[in-house]
């Protein structure tokens, strides 16, 4: 069974929200949701952090970070936005810290 966060912060299978199973890592069809794989007891623990974007440019903006994981070769692995907007701020300050420095 996989879930999915509800309005509320809690979980609800997902199942429950669309009268179809999707396997763990594919993508919903009626929903677009990436349905997670399962946690297991070596899974680290992990919270979740939101933004505002603009409504026009909501999928887009997911369209971006997706393509630029797919660049790096690390879209089907675990957080990849997560990690896809790490590397991008860290090659920023990395870019910063190069013209502060004349390197």
């Amino acid at each position: 069974m996989t879930w999915q966060l509800d309005i509320d912060g809690g979980e609800t299978p997902h199942e429950e929200i669309h009268e179809h199973a999707v396997a763990p890592g594919d993508t919903c069809n009626t929903c677009g949701r990436r349905v997670p794989h399962p946690k297991t007891a070596s899974s680290p623990k992990t919270k979740p952090l939101a933004y505002r974007v603009p409504e026009g440019e909501y999928d887009a903006h997911l369209e971006t970070i997706d393509a630029v994981a797919e660049l790096l070769g690390i879209k089907e692995t675990k957080y990849h936005r997560y990690n896809t907007v790490n590397a991008g701020m860290l090659a920023l300050l990395q870019g910063a810290r190069l013209e502060e420095t004349g390197g």
